[in-house]
């Protein structure tokens, strides 16, 4: 008997090992975030008013974990930002992040020496992520993103958001102080299932929040939402819309509504 469990895990092991991943597709979010903002756009081509970070969704794993890729905006460094994040969506605990910043591989002579972008940054870090990803069983997909409204099991919900203004105690701008995402269905009611409270912070710059679509496991009754956050520019405009993943259970934790 322990030899045979010995020998699963080592089976186990040596194809977590020899698991290798692609370069993830990329999910264009320049159009939900349009519809999901649309005051901070601007009718001038070349000068936006919110640049949306890249997303590339990777799998998901058969007990609720979420793995995807983004590319947060470059505002002025002319660096390359990736970031690789294993989430668990039953609690929403990141397990497993990478950080990228280009500028942080400068020589002596000035120059960034490290990848400049997604092909170049996975093939120098494809055994890492590979392993990571092996080793949290996520099956590697491509997917859609589903809009805020959409249908699952025979059932229709709504994502929804909200969030309270404040001032911002250092300029004359208003700032988001609170920022909440709740998922609805009829007969089965309505839940929270994020909350934020920024009122406390002294320095925070962000400007608008919303939910532009989520992600559907194929193997439980469970979405990722994907969430925007528009974040202040360094300088003013064009801002940042800022990625952030909730997940949310399709069955259970909701409340009837009177």
């Amino acid at each position: 008997m322990i030899r045979l469990v010995l020998a699963i895990a080592l089976a186990l092991t040596v194809s977590a090992e020899a698991q290798t991943y692609s370069i993830p597709k990329k999910i264009s979010l320049e159009g939900a975030a349009r519809r999901e903002f649309r005051e901070w756009w601007t009718t001038a081509a070349r000068y936006p008013g919110l640049v949306p970070e890249q997303f590339f969704p990777i799998g998901w794993s058969r007990d609720g974990k979420f793995a995807y890729y983004t590319e947060p905006v470059d505002e002025a460094c002319g660096c390359y930002y990736a970031r690789l994040v294993i989430q668990d969506m039953r609690t929403d605990k990141v397990l497993y992040e990478f950080k990228y910043n280009q500028d942080d591989t400068i020589n002596d002579k000035g120059d960034m020496t490290g990848p400049g972008d997604i092909r170049a940054l996975w093939a120098k870090n494809r055994k890492l992520f590979s392993e990571k990803l092996a080793e949290n069983r996520i099956v590697a997909s491509r997917f859609v993103m589903l809009g805020k409204t959409f249908r699952s099991g025979g059932r229709s919900y709504a994502a929804k958001s909200a969030i309270k203004m404040g001032k911002n105690p250092e300029e004359d701008w208003d700032r988001v102080n609170k920022f909440d995402i709740m998922l609805a269905a009829p007969k089965l009611g309505a839940k929270n299932v994020y909350s934020a409270d920024y009122t406390k912070e002294e320095y925070w710059f962000m400007l608008d929040a919303g939910v532009i679509g989520v992600i559907k496991s194929p193997f439980e009754d469970r979405v990722a939402i994907v969430a925007m956050e528009v974040m202040r520019g360094w300088e003013g405009p064009p801002h940042t819309g800022d990625v952030r993943v909730v997940g949310a259970d399709l069955t259970s934790g909701f409340r009837k509504i009177k």
